[in-house]
């Protein structure tokens, strides 16, 4: 079986000279801080390795590799022993022995430097391919341009005077100009929740009163063009709506199409704006949508990802990762004692505790990417919030951090990211955002399928970072948050106080939801370090 990177699902081109040469790299790993030596030694441990009949190989279509990974080699017959053969870009080679074919590259990784390698194991030839040794965390990296909290303030009041914010107070409808709003679940709901969070910063002030009145508009347009009642998924924000959504019988994307995963969001919203103004509808629309999850929860507990929400058939066969709902009908239960929630939640749980935690099959969940099979798309924003659901609650704390571990190896890029460019491999795109040398580190990958460096991607990695320094009190931890919270400080500076949504000095694609979710994590960031 052979591997490579040029089987990943973007269009990759692989850049000829580096930004740094073999030697700088060398150098550069010699020189260790206090955590650089615990990261490198933590890099020989592999995350989860395949083991056939017992293990699955998750990591087919990866993109790079912190921690020694192993591969899905097959055994020849009559092989007793098998030769790693290992060359790395700088022309080093680091060989060794195995009785099978799919060990980890444990016993070479300490030597081998950050860059492409070529792997061939051999007895005949079991198989061969092309991967990225990534940087192990050499950090603190960076120091902070301001403070986190006010770096947030800045962020959030920038977005709450865009033009395309300004239209719903002035139209009472969304602007049709911005290209987003297409995306009601996941953008209105996002634009509800900075505006509450916004009035909450500047307490009995003109600001506060225009930021409610900004919530309640968009909430109150939300709820009105939610599903039918009646409909199997009634009350559930559209996650496709407007005159951008053209109803494509070979597209995923129609308005009649359900993602489900995203009724947790809004409901979130409601919940946020009810706390603030104490207005019971919004209350009753996060109880509503509560009701609809638990009305269509499967036998097995989860939910189909896409679905036709007037008659529940599903697009495909993909399952929901339940965090996010399992998240919501927590805090449902817990701050607003809403009962009748307790059995789905623990199906929904007992689904994730089966399902990926044992397969790592952490495919991405999102409302633009259609269902894949497994593996091919994996994401970390699920593991993610299941390593903190364990830190929070006491759980299995070996486990949490083996999700974490996960996260990082496949996502995090501390510094010299693997040399790309994503999307249409030609010219246009050398000089931008989608080329990686113009990225700013370190940052955090949103998906297999985009491996772009988005910002709320990196703030669900600092409120990971952080769990886990709660809960273990490992101050590697706690550096490597705040190494990516300085970091989007840097990024900050670079678009005029602005939280963009790509961690690059290009202006790109500029999704709202990718500044209020950094801003409330910054804050909260700021708040827990006092």
């Amino acid at each position: 079986m052979k591997t490579s990177i040029h089987n990943f699902t973007i269009i990759a081109l692989i850049i000829a000279v580096l930004t740094s040469s073999a030697t700088q790299k060398v150098k550069a790993e010699s020189t260790l801080t206090k955590f650089g030596a615990i990261a490198k030694a933590e890099s020989l441990i592999p995350i989860r390795p395949g083991i056939p009949g017992k293990s699955p190989f998750w990591n087919g279509s990866a993109h790079q590799f912190i921690y020694a990974p192993a591969f899905d080699y097959k055994p020849i017959a009559g092989a007793a022993n098998y030769l790693y053969k290992i060359t790395c870009e700088d022309k080093t080679t680091h060989n060794f022995s195995n009785k099978v074919p799919y060990a980890a590259l444990s016993e070479a990784w300490k030597a081998m430097p950050t860059g492409f390698f070529e792997l061939r194991v051999i007895a005949g030839l079991a198989g061969s391919g092309k991967y990225y040794k990534a940087a192990f965390f050499n950090g603190p990296y960076h120091q902070p341009v301001m403070a986190y909290d006010k770096s947030a303030e800045i962020a959030l009041n920038n977005l709450l005077h865009k033009d395309y914010v300004e239209y719903w107070i002035t139209n009472k409808v969304p602007d049709p100009d911005y290209q987003y709003y297409r995306y009601p679940a996941k953008i209105y709901s996002a634009l509800i929740v900075g505006a509450v969070t916004h009035a909450r910063l500047k307490p009995n002030t003109p600001d506060a009163e225009r930021s409610i009145q900004l919530a309640r508009i968009v909430a109150d347009y939300l709820i009105g063009i939610s599903f039918r009642e009646g409909s199997v998924w009634e009350f559930f924000p559209p996650t496709y709506y407007g005159p951008r959504i053209k109803n494509n019988p070979g597209s995923h994307m129609n308005l009649t199409t359900n993602f489900t995963i995203m009724g947790a969001d809004a409901g979130n919203a409601y919940l946020d704006l009810y706390d603030y103004t104490g207005e019971v509808k919004y209350l009753d629309a996060a109880k509503r949508i509560a009701a609809t999850y638990l009305k269509n929860q499967m036998d097995k507990g989860s939910w189909y990802l896409f679905v036709n929400y007037e008659t529940g058939a599903p697009l495909a066969e993909n399952i929901v990762i339940p965090t996010a709902p399992v998240n919501y009908f927590i805090r449902l239960k817990k701050d607003y004692k809403v009962e009748g929630l307790e059995q789905m939640t623990e199906k929904a749980m007992n689904w994730i505790m089966e399902n990926p935690v044992k397969t790592f099959n952490w495919q991405g969940q999102f409302e633009d990417v259609k269902a894949f099979e497994p593996y091919k798309r994996q994401s970390r924003e699920q593991a993610c919030d299941m390593a903190v659901y364990l830190f929070n609650n006491k759980g299995d704390f070996a486990l949490a951090e083996e999700l974490v571990r996960f996260a990082e190896d496949q996502f995090v890029i501390w510094e010299q990211p693997l040399p790309i460019i994503v999307g249409n491999n030609d010219k246009k795109n050398e000089q931008s955002g989608w080329n990686s040398k113009y990225w700013i580190t370190p940052s955090v990958q949103e998906q297999y399928g985009f491996f772009m460096p988005v910002n709320r991607t990196a703030a669900i990695m600092i409120e990971t970072y952080w769990a886990a320094y709660t809960a273990t009190k490992k101050e590697i931890y706690l550096a490597k948050a705040t190494s990516i919270a300085n970091a989007i400080t840097l990024v900050q500076k670079e678009h005029d106080g602005d939280y963009p949504t790509m961690f690059t000095k290009y202006k790109m694609n500029f999704w709202l939801n990718s500044v209020v979710y950094p801003a409330k994590t910054m804050m909260k960031l700021e708040k827990n370090l006092q």
